[in-house]
């Protein structure tokens, strides 16, 4: 199965505003290694899991036990991400929008104007800010830790693409990457956008910024392009293949993962300058973190999976 946040519109791609969710317990708990998970993330404390079916995964910060709850939406849940260790988001199909303020044992479905259309992701990018992204140009602001959320433009009135990522960049700006090759900056801490020229004219799935300043992008046919000039120009990173890449993370070492379809991962160990292929995971990956013993937890097409330390 192809995992990628576009897919995610198509199924694999509300509930009264502020309304308290007290779902019943589930029927039967879910396995992590049985469910389609598309995103995940640490909490400080623990880590939250989303997915199919309004599925939430949680577990201790070691992944030693996973937890499963309902949260009274069966909407795939696409994102999830935490402002501190309490207070957090999920977003999915629909226009679904949950928070909590509990660490994920309970979720508050909020009323946001999405027009229906699929939120794809979200993340906490300081001062209180968090973004809100999916569908057709859908793009979410929220200034008060996801209690309230603003509808906002991206680039201009007529901008309908779909939005994969936002991210916050070193130096105080946001970087949004979508559809059809979208490249776009914020300097006012995504209140406006203003459009970047891009290398690639199909669907970019994701964004991260290195430790040294650099930035990669990623999407499509084993796309994959550096920067070293804030954006400014991209060389593109020979990958040898034509899988798609789904996310990408720097670990503590240095080294650098990308992730995508049918178990792809590739590896730099100098900043994002070459990629070597790593042993196929066999499945497709979505996300990644990397617990504090140094092991890469994973989640795709197969639930939660332990890609282990130093892939070589």
């Amino acid at each position: 199965m192809s995992l990628h946040p576009l897919t995610a519109l198509a199924g694999l791609c509300l509930l009264a505003a502020h309304a308290h969710a007290q779902p019943p317990a589930l029927d039967y708990p879910i396995r992590p290694d049985r469910v389609l998970l598309l995103n995940l993330t640490d909490t400080g404390k623990s880590l939250v899991a989303v997915g199919e079916r309004g599925v939430v995964l949680r577990a201790d910060a070691l992944a030693t036990h996973w937890s499963s709850l309902r949260t009274g939406t069966t909407r795939t849940l696409s994102g999830v991400a935490f402002v501190d260790p309490q207070v957090g988001v999920a977003v999915g199909h629909g226009g679904t929008l949950l928070r909590t303020v509990d660490g994920g044992a309970s979720w508050d479905s909020l009323e946001v104007d999405s027009n229906g259309d699929a939120l794809l992701g979200v993340a906490a990018l300081g001062n209180g800010r968090l973004a809100a992204w999916g569908a057709f140009g859908l793009y979410l602001l929220s200034k008060d830790n996801g209690a309230s959320w603003t509808r906002v433009p991206v680039i201009d009135s007529d901008f309908d693409r779909h939005i994969s990522q936002v991210i916050a960049l070193a130096n105080g700006d946001w970087l949004l990457v979508g559809e059809s090759g979208t490249l776009a900056r914020s300097s006012d801490q995504g209140e406006s956008w203003q459009a970047m020229e891009s290398p690639y004219a199909g669907s970019l799935f994701g964004a991260l910024q290195l430790k040294d300043g650099g930035l990669l992008i990623y999407g499509m046919r084993g796309n994959l392009w550096y920067s070293g000039d804030a954006g400014n120009t991209w060389s593109q990173r020979q990958t040898n293949t034509t899988f798609a890449f789904n996310g990408a993370l720097e670990q503590k070492s240095g080294r650098v993962l990308v992730m995508g379809n049918s178990g792809l991962l590739l590896a730099s160990d100098d900043q994002g300058q070459h990629f070597l292929p790593q042993p196929s995971t066999h499945f497709s990956l979505s996300r990644a973190v990397e617990l504090g013993d140094g092991t890469l937890l994973a989640v795709g097409d197969r639930g939660v999976t332990i890609i282990g330390q130093g892939q070589n």
